[in-house]
């Protein structure tokens, strides 16, 4: 008993400690959105930090008035909330409420055994050549069997200081075991079905700028803050 209520105490000490959660954003990319090449076009804005692309701030239109933000953190934590367009201007710092904050694993791990990451020949655009590489299946049998698809990543010239953006776990991951593509934003993005040439979930650089905003995770709610080997013990 003694022990336990030791081992209670430091899981406090532990939370108090940590407190909120300060995330970092130095540039705002603007990107046109299209889910194939007949479809509407959208605009999205990222919200990145050029030396940590373990987490991004994903901004879209959800009316006139407001906009919708999806909050991603690989380390364990999501968030999808509302803020009002002039809100959002004039921010600095954006505080998530905790009701839109939740935890999440990453069951993807296991997949770094089962893509690569592959540099392609650079590719012209417009006299300019710029760095490309796909993540695709290096299980050519299984690949054809369930028709896995492949990501394109074609990078902006000159934006070698920020590191690869890479929205899907298994990507991420990926790039965290391997670190063997360029650093870079990239100028278009899509992904292509198994022996297909079209092109789907397109996104389509604009601009990009330099900012200085701050995202705060509540204390309560810094689920990225948990020991798990902690809270394991806990529960023996």
């Amino acid at each position: 008993m003694k022990n336990q209520f030791l081992l209670f105490l430091l899981f406090l000490f532990f939370c108090s400690t940590h407190g909120q959660k300060k995330y970092t954003f130095d540039y705002a990319i603007q990107y046109n959105f299209r889910v194939n090449d007949s479809s509407k076009v959208q605009t999205q804005l990222f919200l990145t930090n050029s030396k940590d692309n373990s987490y991004l701030l994903k901004v879209s239109e959800k009316d006139s008035l407001n906009f919708t933000l999806y909050f991603h953190d690989q380390n364990g934590i999501t968030s999808t909330t509302y803020l009002s367009k002039k809100e959002f201007a004039s921010a600095e710092t954006i505080t998530l409420k905790c009701e839109f904050v939740s935890p999440i694993g990453n069951p993807f791990k296991y997949q770094t055994e089962n893509y690569d990451f592959i540099n392609q020949n650079d590719t012209l655009i417009n006299t300019v050549y710029h760095s490309m590489y796909i993540l695709k299946s290096n299980k050519p049998k299984k690949e054809k069997r369930k028709k896995f698809a492949t990501l394109h990543f074609i990078i902006e010239e000159n934006t070698e200081f920020h590191l690869p953006i890479l929205t899907f776990s298994t990507a991420y991951e990926e790039w965290k075991k391997e670190r063997n593509i360029p650093n870079g934003i990239y100028k278009q993005s899509y992904m292509t079905k198994y022996l297909s040439k079209d092109k789907i979930l397109i996104y389509d650089l604009v601009e990009f700028i330099k900012i200085n905003k701050i995202l705060v995770i509540p204390q309560e709610c810094n689920y990225s803050a948990i020991d798990s080997g902690i809270i394991k013990t806990l529960h023996k």
